[in-house]
C-alpha cells in the first residue's frame, strides 16, 4: 500500500482541482483541500471511498502480479554447469558422497540445519544419483518466481537431488523454530508446490524440510500453514524418505 500513497494523494488532488473548477493549483489549494479531507464530517465518507476503490482493486492488482510473475518466470530448461567456480575465502572444502561436482565445495556460512541435511543426504548416498547445493542471484542458479505482499521476488530452493529411481528433488531447509513461517517461508512454499504442478513431472517432487525428533520431514502442501506447527500440530509433515 506504501507505493501507492503518491498516487493516491495525486488523484484527491486532482479530484478536488476538477469540483473547485480552478484551473490554477497552488499551497493554498492543497491545503483546504486537506482541511476539507480530514475534517472529521469528512473522514467517513472518505475513508469510505478509498476502502471501496482498494477493493475494487484488489483483483486487478492480483492479475498484474500473476502476469509480471509469468513474464519474468525462468523459460529455458535449468542444467548444471560443466564446472562450478568457487571462492577460496569464502567457501571450503566438503568430504561428500555423490555431489554434482568433485570436489565439493560448499559456502562456510551454510546453517546448522543445511549442515545436518547434508549429513542425511550422504546417509543416503545409496539412493542418490547426485546433489548440489543451489546458490543464489545469478542465472547460473535455479530460480523460482514467487510474490510477496505485492512485489516480485526469486526463491532458490536449498537442494536440488537427483535419485537413483529418476525423480529429482526441491528442497528448502528450515530451523522447526522458523520465524518466517507465516510470512516468507510461506510464500516461497507455495510457489515451490505450483512450479512443481505447472511441470507436470511426476519424477518432480518437493517442499520444506524440517528436522524432528531425529527425523526429516517434508511438507508438500499446496497451502502452507505454519500456525498448526505454532500449535504443535505437525499432522501436515510427512517424514521425508529417499
Amino acid at each position: 500500500m506504501k507505493r501507492s500513497v503518491p498516487s493516491v494523494k495525486a488523484a484527491i488532488y486532482l479530484w478536488f482541482q476538477g469540483v473547485l473548477g480552478s484551473k490554477s493549483w497552488g499551497e493554498e489549494n492543497m491545503l483546504m483541500a486537506q482541511k476539507v479531507f480530514l475534517h472529521d464530517k469528512n473522514r467517513g465518507y472518505f475513508e469510505h471511498v478509498l476502502a471501496t476503490a482498494i477493493d475494487n482493486y484488489k483483483d486487478v492488482k492480483e492479475q498484474e502480479v500473476r502476469e509480471r510473475i509469468e513474464e519474468s518466470e525462468q523459460r529455458y530448461p535449468f542444467e548444471l554447469q560443466p564446472e562450478q567456480f568457487y571462492n577460496e575465502y569464502t567457501d571450503e572444502i566438503v568430504k561428500a558422497k555423490k555431489y554434482a561436482y568433485d570436489p565439493c565445495y560448499l559456502n562456510v556460512d551454510r546453517s546448522k540445519p543445511e549442515r545436518e541435511f547434508e549429513s542425511f543426504l550422504n546417509d543416503n548416498a545409496s539412493k542418490i544419483d547426485w546433489w548440489w547445493k543451489n546458490g543464489e542471484n545469478k542465472q547460473d542458479y535455479f530460480g523460482i518466481k514467487y510474490e510477496y505482499v505485492g512485489g516480485i521476488y526469486t526463491f532458490y530452493p536449498d537442494y536440488l537431488v537427483k535419485l537413483a529411481d529418476g525423480r529429482i528433488g526441491l528442497f528448502e531447509v528450515k530451523d522447526s523454530g522458523d520465524r518466517d513461517g507465516k510470512t516468507y517461508t510461506k510464500a516461497k512454499a507455495e510457489a515451490l508446490q505450483k512450479y512443481i504442478a505447472d511441470q507436470k513431472n511426476k519424477k518432480l517432487f518437493g517442499g520444506i524440510v524440517i528436522e524432528r525428533n531425529r527425523a526429516w520431514h517434508i511438507n508438500d502442501k499446496a497451502t502452507y500453514d505454519w500456525e498448526k506447527c505454532e500449535r504443535d500440530d505437525w499432522s501436515e509433515w510427512n517424514t521425508l524418505n529417499l
